[in-house]
């Protein structure tokens, strides 16, 4: 290890296994390289800059994002880290736990992720966090492995990950992520933010969205800002560029179609907030 980043192991179940990297780099370099064969590893970037690749693949990751990649030719995968301190919640769960709890339902996730779970080949993605990946990780961030019902604890939370993020619902979803909003009929926060992920290519309109979330359009703004630290414009920028950046990671996929797509009418605009969430331009991201 370089520079006292270390990433360990802090519990292992069967069929799920929880990392955690944290330290401080100094210099860049490589610091971790796995063989994936069977798995899928979920990499929560909290904090720190880097690189995932593997043979054909190369994900940069900033603060905020995530990974999933996984593939069955034992081709080694490897962390390259950039100086600065680094923080990740790093989960490996095999297909054969997935595959069993999907049960019969596995035609309705993503294609790519089906094809993984019954034909094996690759899988690999890189976009930034909503709300289950943030939530995964605030979960497990200040587990140790020793708590009492940890194991329980541990897979409740992936099964929730799981069940939210693997399913679509219809066809304006992301087709190149793993996207779903979670409804919550009880927390007027959570179902906002739902309703927004739903209609991403809409105007937001304070008024139907207070009505829908069942308080005022003023307490629902104070609500969530209070809760979560962002406007709900904010929030409506995060939702629409992590879904251009899903669009963007398809070969060809052209900049102005998606910023059309995923609600914005203006080029400039949509590269500014693009600029603002991730610290790249839509097209320097698409040939990333």
């Amino acid at each position: 290890m370089n520079g006292g980043v270390e990433l360990k192991r802090w519990i292992d179940l069967s069929g799920v296994s929880c990392w955690r990297l944290g330290g401080r780099s100094v210099h860049a370099g490589s610091t971790w390289q796995t063989r994936v064969s069977g798995e899928i590893w979920l990499w929560l970037n909290g904090g720190g800059e880097g690189v995932i690749w593997g043979a054909e693949d190369r994900m940069y990751l900033r603060p905020g994002m995530y990974a999933i990649f996984g593939e069955d030719t034992e081709e080694k995968w490897r962390w390259t880290r950039l100086p600065g301190d680094h923080q990740a919640e790093v989960l490996v769960i095999s297909r054969s736990w997935i595959a069993r709890r999907l049960g019969g339902t596995s035609q309705h996730v993503h294609p790519r992720f089906s094809q993984w779970l019954t034909g094996g080949g690759k899988l690999a993605f890189a976009g930034l966090m909503s709300g289950p990946e943030k939530e995964l990780m605030e979960g497990l961030q200040w587990m140790t492995g020793s708590e009492p019902g940890a194991s329980l604890r541990v897979e409740a939370r992936v099964l929730e990950w799981a069940a939210v993020r693997l399913f679509r619902t219809g066809r304006s979803d992301a087709g190149a992520g793993f996207c779903h909003a979670i409804r919550s009929r009880t927390d007027p926060v959570k179902r906002a933010l739902a309703v927004m992920e739903e209609r991403l290519a809409e105007p937001m309109d304070l008024k139907t969205l207070g009505r829908e979330c069942g308080v005022s359009p003023t307490h629902l703004s104070r609500m969530v800002k209070q809760r979560t630290g962002r406007t709900l414009r904010e929030h409506l920028r995060r939702i629409r560029v992590a879904h251009a950046c899903e669009l963007l990671s398809v070969s060809g996929t052209r900049v102005t179609e998606v910023a059309l797509d995923v609600g914005y009418q203006s080029l400039s605009h949509f590269a500014k907030a693009f600029r603002e969430e991730t610290g790249k331009s839509p097209g320097e991201w698409a040939r990333r």
